[in-house]
């Protein structure tokens, strides 16, 4: 075992299973200004100026146990590779939050994230500290086939123990792969309130391209390091 406490670790090693995974993704138009306000230094803008944002239960998954998940993903290169990179992210347990961040640098905070269904309409709301800086709803109206693949690029960085610079600074690619059981087209809208501990209003969106309901099972295996730079 590789984390700690040693005796008790708080989570075990990848692959994590997440059999039943069930939420909204809606893929928008933003400012090529804004991805590159939210983009480390050792990253490019993509060549289209895409995001998206998912909200996601997960009723299951092995080893963590359930929790929930809201993120927002941008476009973006690393050299010759082109990814989905993640800026911003939020979970429900400490277990998720703690392996994300040590194991792959997924940028986790802890959050109330829900999803809320009226009739076919699903709503993801997140709240923080009092603010409930994203609200978003997909509102399904027939099925959709679209291929979809995870492949996503996070920066792992950590400090050294006595303050002395960086420890670690590596662009990781992590692929998901994914068993999509349903999936919904539909009509979707995103509202983002400003919040400076968690500005996803930095990604405000210009035009909705795709908003999807979405039934999946997937697995997360180790990323591969795709750039040292400490």
């Amino acid at each position: 075992m590789k984390s700690i406490p040693i005796q008790a670790p708080l989570y075990p090693e990848p692959p994590y299973r997440y059999p039943g995974a069930r939420g909204i993704l809606i893929i928008y138009e933003t400012d090529p200004e804004s991805i590159k306000k939210v983009l480390p230094d050792v990253l490019e803008v993509g060549d289209m100026p895409l995001a998206f944002l998912g909200v996601m239960e997960y009723p299951e998954c092995d080893p963590l146990g359930p929790y929930n998940e809201a993120y927002l993903m941008v476009q973006a290169k690393c050299g010759d590779v082109a990814a989905w990179f993640n800026p911003f992210m939020w979970v429900t347990t400490e277990e998720a939050l703690t392996a994300g961040r040590e194991i792959w640098g997924f940028p986790k905070k802890m959050a109330d994230i829900k999803l809320v269904r009226e009739g076919e309409k699903v709503t993801g709301v997140v709240e923080r500290k009092g603010v409930r800086f994203i609200e978003a709803t997909v509102e399904p109206t027939g099925p959709l086939d679209m291929p979809f693949e995870a492949s996503i690029m996070t920066l792992k960085q950590m400090l050294k123990g006595d303050g002395a610079g960086l420890e670690v600074k590596r662009v990781l690619l992590t692929t998901n792969p994914l068993e999509i059981t349903k999936m919904m087209a539909g009509e979707g809208s995103i509202r983002f309130e400003k919040s400076e501990e968690d500005p996803a209003y930095l990604l405000e969106p210009k035009k909705i391209s795709a908003s999807v309901y979405v039934e999946y099972n997937m697995t997360l295996p180790y990323g591969k390091i795709i750039k040292t730079i400490v």
